[in-house]
């Protein structure tokens, strides 16, 4: 399973996760990356040598870092709130953020859930919600009574812009007082994004969500309330001055130009003017 190209990405978050942690501990925990790419080892020898090296490294771990940061935060004032983790991929977010009441959905495709089953031990506050994002009914299965937190780590590169605006409104409409965290890049840095992964050999993976506007988001919905945007995704490290000199370099350079950010949309509740 873990052979087929579109597959095989599902590991580059998690090889990149698991390099940032080896090399700047300080900065990152991230137990379940590092057994995550334990356990493939003992089967294919050397696959830690295909994370895309140094800067993708910090970047993955710092989007997962942003993601982990912001449901804790959303969680301090709605501790019985639904946890989706939209595209989760191999990810394992209730290590980071069970706090005995939340339930996290861990929503994908049903083969992308089969393939997590395969290196991933179910957990008693974890659901499965084996749909495509572009299939709302994921929607009516989610308990969202106490609130809803949603978020999406490298995922919405992979849909058509018109599917993720579709997606915002439904949930915008469906969720109120919910919240959505997802990272996006600036055109320019998609392309390069795109073409590292072509450079890995993979080319079943295109990325066409391109979105110049980092507040896009505020036009999607008239349910979404409010945008907030950090553009750098070094500010949620632990010790940032851990990070090597080439890094903090690069993340300057890409905060100078909105090149990566993390976006963070509220949800209107009833009656609440936008």
């Amino acid at each position: 399973m873990i052979d087929a190209g579109v597959q095989e990405t599902l590991f580059f978050p998690l090889l990149g996760r698991a390099r940032a942690v080896r090399s700047w501990p300080s900065c990152f925990q991230d137990s379940w990356s590092e057994r995550l790419v334990s356990m493939v080892s003992a089967v294919r020898p050397g696959i830690e040598g295909m994370d895309m090296g140094e800067m993708p490294a910090a970047i993955y771990a710092l989007r997962h870092l942003a993601a982990v940061t912001e449901i804790r935060r959303y969680l301090d004032t709605r501790p019985e709130a639904a946890v989706v983790d939209l595209g989760c991929g191999l990810d394992r977010l209730v290590d980071e953020v069970d706090n005995g009441r939340a339930l996290i959905y861990n929503l994908d495709f049903p083969d992308v859930l089969e393939s997590r089953r395969a290196w991933v031990e179910p957990h008693e506050r974890e659901r499965e919600l084996p749909f495509s994002l572009t299939d709302h009914r994921w929607m009516d299965e989610v308990d969202a009574s106490g609130g809803l937190i949603a978020v999406a780590s490298g995922v919405f590169y992979f849909l058509e812009s018109g599917s993720v605006q579709n997606l915002v409104d439904a949930m915008a409409r469906r969720f109120p007082g919910g919240r959505l965290v997802y990272d996006a890049e600036s055109p320019e840095m998609v392309a390069m994004s795109e073409q590292a992964v072509r450079d890995r050999g993979i080319d079943a993976a295109p990325m066409p969500f391109r979105v110049a506007d980092p507040c896009a988001a505020h036009t999607w919905s008239s349910r979404v309330s409010q945008i907030r945007v950090n553009f750098d995704l070094s500010s949620y490290a632990t010790d940032p001055s851990a990070l090597p000199g080439q890094v903090l370099d690069g993340f300057a350079q890409i905060r100078e130009s909105r090149a990566l950010y993390e976006v963070i949309a509220d949800f209107a509740v009833a009656g609440e003017p936008r």
